[in-house]
């Protein structure tokens, strides 16, 4: 008798589970696509002990009749492809018919549909068996209930972290699923209080305010491009405001919110030099083309998709985001705390441990002018100067209002309103130099407020800005070294640096190999004789290695900014009057003059009211 044996559909679909139903927020994720997928436009997600005890999703789609209702149970019944052909234009969230019966056979399931035509349907599965099917009354629509996940599988329960961890991961997602979809009404709750909820009006800003809160949303700057291949629209936010973590940045693809490294590295690219090391902005981006263009079927959770023209993709995302973060100015304020508001209580939630035994008991141009230190504005400059700060009490009295909510910053057509500071050919910046603080700050004043300049940060982006300009017509002209430079890497890093060596040529690098794994430099470029050459050498080969190409806009990127930080004015370092406004005259006329070439911010602004309101000569 043969070894090998046809397995129960029972143990594929448990194996199965293995690969698509990691945690509770593994079955909201599947829950939640098959009910978009069903057209609905108002979709609950009920949570019992963060869905442990009991997940329930109640939707008002298309719902089911009681002969689909069955199907969709066995492994592989979708209603969503039916051609090969179909697989490579796949336009739904869900297609492999995996999902309901590998939930279904860890988990006591509930099923209550209607299609709206019959009487509704009452279906229960547990570990794979139909327990009981009889009619029920019930809208159009369906409502899953999951209880006791994993009951039968104690080695993944073992698995399952603490009840807010997991509470954490379903969160995110519906985060993500919300603004992936701002045309559907969500709401969250967990063990009865609600922890989220959007409107459905289809407005990504207005669902930006519900996942991270008010004051980011109007702070967020709309992007908005097409090409005769894709379209990108959504939000980025003001370099002032990142994050730690690049889990605040969310890629939805027709519709899908996906993980893709290379995106991200586009989108960071175009944020760089203005935001510092280490620190994400804040990023909700709908990227729309032909689904022929993509291919979803790569990740058992549909969360990796590939690119059939992924460079070009990549390089439009690249240089619209980078033409939108040009035109804003970033010149952080010092927030003036005026009201404090108690922190809510936090309900404290039980032990992972206790759940688990109760569940399963089993178990741009710019000026500055030389000004005396005592500054006269004239008459007109008074009469703006009293406008901002007429503005400046009207804000903060809003402020101060605490019945001030989302609704009031919508105008009358439940738009988002906008405020994007942007600055153009034909607006300038006058700053008038005051002193110098702690030899490392510049002090300057205009109409607007007191301007605090580090001078470091400052010097920096005029050098990097010149360096790279001066980057721009570097040819082959080169120097031999007296003594050659040798670097070792590994075997699998040298065998990929040797196919991009013969390019640095023409960047004025001479490179060879050199045997035992290693790598010789003989010669370097004339405009590097003064700097430390092995450091760039270095940080061009990791470049090569990183990328897996040579993309020269970089490497004069990379050694700009290395030559920038080295001959700049370091801090407590004084200097003269006249080199001070001529700093601040050249920091004026860069392209990019409010952060350093590492994301630092250069200048910070106090306004009038702001300087007055800490002497109380307002309230």
């Amino acid at each position: 008798m043969g070894k090998i044996k046809r397995m129960s559909e029972q143990l594929a679909n448990m194996i199965a589970a293995g690969e698509v139903i990691e945690r509770p927020a593994s079955v909201v994720k599947e829950l939640l696509e098959n009910a978009i997928d069903a057209g609905s436009t108002m979709i609950e997600v009920h949570l019992q002990d963060s869905g442990i005890r009991q997940i329930k999703v109640i939707d008002n789609g298309e719902g089911m009749s009681e002969e689909d209702a069955h199907l969709a149970f066995e492994r592989h019944a979708t209603s969503k492809v039916k051609t090969q052909y179909d697989i490579f234009r796949i336009q739904t969230l869900g297609f492999r018919g995996e999902a309901l019966p590998s939930i279904a056979s860890v988990a006591d399931v509930h099923v209550k549909t209607s299609d709206g035509e019959l009487s509704g349907l009452h279906l229960n599965i547990k570990g794979g068996e139909v327990i009981a099917s009889k009619p029920g009354v019930m809208r159009k629509g369906t409502e899953m209930e999951v209880n006791h996940l994993f009951f039968n599988t104690p080695a993944r329960l073992k698995h399952i972290k603490s009840l807010n961890t997991e509470l954490s991961h379903i969160t995110d997602y519906m985060n993500k699923i919300a603004l992936s979809h701002p045309d559907i009404a969500f709401k969250l709750l967990n063990n009865q209080r609600l922890l989220f909820q959007t409107n459905g009006q289809n407005n990504l800003q207005s669902v930006i305010a519900s996942v991270y809160g008010f004051d980011i949303a109007k702070k967020m700057i709309p992007v908005h491009a097409k090409n005769e291949t894709y379209e990108i629209k959504g939000f980025v936010s003001d370099p002032i405001i990142n994050r730690a973590s690049r889990n605040y940045m969310t890629i939805i693809v027709n519709g899908r919110a996906i993980r893709h490294y290379n995106i991200i590295r586009s989108i960071l690219d175009a944020y760089h030099t203005l935001l510092p090391k280490d620190k994400y902005p804040i990023v909700v981006l709908h990227l729309t083309f032909d689904p022929m263009l993509v291919d979803v079927n790569v990740h058992p959770a549909k969360l990796e998709v590939r690119f059939s023209q992924e460079e070009a993709l990549r390089s439009f995302i690249y240089t619209e985001l980078k033409k939108v973060l040009h035109q804003v100015e970033y010149i952080p304020n010092p927030v003036v705390k005026s009201v404090v508001i108690e922190p809510e209580p936090k309900t404290v939630q039980p032990k992972i441990e206790e759940v688990v035994q109760e569940v399963h008991p089993d178990l741009t141009d710019h000026s500055v002018y030389s000004q005396p230190q005592t500054y006269s504005p004239s008459p007109k400059q008074i009469s703006q100067a009293e406008k901002v700060n007429q503005q400046d009490v009207i804000r903060e009295d809003k402020a101060l209002n605490l019945k001030d909510n989302l609704s009031e910053a919508m105008d009358s057509k439940g738009t988002f309103k906008v405020a994007v500071p942007t600055k153009t050919a034909k607006r300038k910046l006058e700053l008038y130099y005051i002193g110098q603080l702690h030899g490392t700050y510049l002090l300057a004043q205009n109409e607007e407020g007191l301007f605090i300049i580090d001078q470091h940060a400052a010097m920096e982006r005029v050098q990097y800005e010149k360096n790279y300009q001066l980057l721009q017509d570097v040819n082959g002209d080169c120097m031999e070294l007296i003594i050659p430079i040798v670097l070792k890497y590994s075997a699998n890093e040298l065998l990929l640096l040797k196919e991009y060596l013969p390019s640095l040529v023409k960047f004025g690098f001479e490179i060879e190999e050199f045997g035992g794994q290693s790598l010789v430099i003989r010669t370097i470029p004339v405009w590097a004789q003064k700097l430390d050459v092995k450091l760039i050498a270095e940080t061009i080969l990791h470049q090569i290695i990183l990328d897996h190409q040579i993309d020269i806009g970089k490497l004069r990127e990379s050694v700009a900014i290395m030559m920038s930080c080295k001959g700049s004015i370091k801090a407590n370092q004084y200097i003269n009057e006249h080199e001070i406004k001529e700093l601040l005259q050249s920091l004026c006329y860069c392209e990019q003059p409010y952060t350093c070439p590492h994301g630092r911010p250069i200048i910070v602004k106090m306004t009038k009211y702001e300087i007055e309101k800490m002497f109380k000569r307002v309230m």
